[in-house]
């Protein structure tokens, strides 16, 4: 693999290794420490998943993407190989032709399932955060009790829908879960298939 280097660098915790939306010149490998996966999802940061050492990253805009897809930052302090893409690209192009024709159906494939993987992730963490700060309906029927008739009846609808509202949503965290499972163990027999193709590494970016 390091025969590949054009250059190695170290990176400071908490460091940006590559950032989403910048154009991709550079796939890395991961030599020591451990590194974060970021996505800008409604325009916050969310955390979609770690790097180790020995991970390949950064090499998913080679495939059609020109732009980065995601983040990364160093995890504490980290040592990067860089492949140039003309490099990586170069050795790509030595696969067979059936060979390179289903990796890039099967990277463009990952690239969808982590799209939806990580909207997904978004969507049971913000029901959890929902969750964590929900008041508690019934007590605040009680705290009503002594006023009048139309405030208590307004207040017994909303209970009632709130309820309603959270029963839905524990049903519907689950489903998502669920279905975040089923997309993970598919994104992992991709990565497998693509590690058979091509080496190993997470794919990212």
């Amino acid at each position: 693999m390091e025969q590949f280097f054009s250059r190695t660098e170290k990176i400071k915790d908490g460091s940006i290794i590559l950032e989403e939306g910048s154009w991709a010149y550079y796939a890395y490998v991961l030599q020591s420490g451990r590194a974060k996966v970021w996505k800008n999802i409604n325009n916050k940061p969310v955390l979609v998943g770690t790097l180790k050492e020995g991970d390949i990253f950064g090499e998913m805009s080679f495939f059609g993407m020109a732009k980065r897809t995601a983040s990364v930052t160093a995890d504490g302090d980290v040592i990067v190989g860089m492949i140039t893409k003309d490099t990586f690209m170069e050795a790509v192009n030595k696969l067979p032709k059936e060979a390179h024709v289903k990796l890039d159906k099967m990277t463009q494939d990952l690239l969808y399932l982590n799209d939806a993987y990580n909207r997904l992730t978004n969507c049971i963490r913000e029901i959890s955060d929902i969750k964590g700060r929900m008041i508690d309906p019934r007590l605040f029927e009680k705290e009503v009790e002594n006023m009048p008739d139309l405030l208590r009846e307004v207040v017994g609808r909303a209970s009632k829908r709130f309820i309603s509202a959270i029963d839905g949503s524990i049903k519907l965290m689950a489903q998502l879960e669920e279905a975040s499972r089923t997309i993970d163990s598919l994104s992992t027999t991709l990565i497998r298939n693509v590690e058979t193709g091509k080496g190993h590494g997470k794919q990212c970016c």
